[in-house]
């Protein structure tokens, strides 16, 4: 199985730096191949143009994101780990997806159907979030999680996608957080 890691953190002392690099240490002990693409050290640009020169028909063809979307293409699993600001994804990963998950590639219409391609595809969505869990589920009614899970993923036809969310990051203390990693470490390692 091919495993693409998306991650998107600029701070490589971050809670979400270990999760990443306990993700690749699993991945490696379970004997997997994965590939990773690093947003912040690619220097990534997110944003995305179309106008009267450039047509939204044409991003398919954008030689900036062409490497990514072959990426995608050959991997089996994508896993997306990135912190929750605001109740999204960071900026960096959102142009990501606008810019690499277009029309023609991720996904189609066909009279006025909508037809996902990225099909025969799983994905791990880790993230971390500073609000405690019972907020985001009752309050924020995980918002976070359907906007990637359905209008994102399902969208382009990657049906089988699980969540790893780690809420209250802020207060968490270092038992808390060593034990997430070897959650991480385990599940990684493990067949996908």
């Amino acid at each position: 199985m091919n495993v693409l890691i998306i991650y998107a953190h600029p701070n490589q002392k971050s809670f979400n730096y270990s999760i990443f690099e306990e993700v690749k240490r699993g991945l490696e002990d379970g004997k997997h191949c994965f590939t990773t693409i690093e947003l912040y050290q690619d220097n990534f640009n997110p944003t995305l143009v179309f106008n009267e020169d450039i047509k939204k028909s044409d991003l398919i063809n954008n030689p900036e994101t062409k490497h990514y979307q072959e990426l995608i293409q050959y991997a089996d699993h994508l896993i997306f780990i990135y912190p929750v600001w605001w109740y999204s994804m960071p900026a960096i990963l959102k142009g990501f997806i606008d810019k690499v998950f277009v029309s023609g590639f991720a996904y189609t219409c066909e009279g006025g159907l909508h037809k996902g391609l990225l099909v025969n595809k799983s994905a791990w969505v880790m993230y971390t979030i500073d609000s405690p869990s019972w907020f985001v589920r009752l309050f924020r009614r995980n918002i976070e999680w359907i906007v990637m899970r359905d209008a994102i993923l399902k969208y382009c036809g990657i049906k089988r996608v699980k969540r790893m969310m780690f809420p209250g990051v802020k207060s968490s203390n270092l038992k808390r957080r060593q034990k997430w990693l070897n959650y991480i470490y385990l599940q990684a390692s493990k067949s996908i």
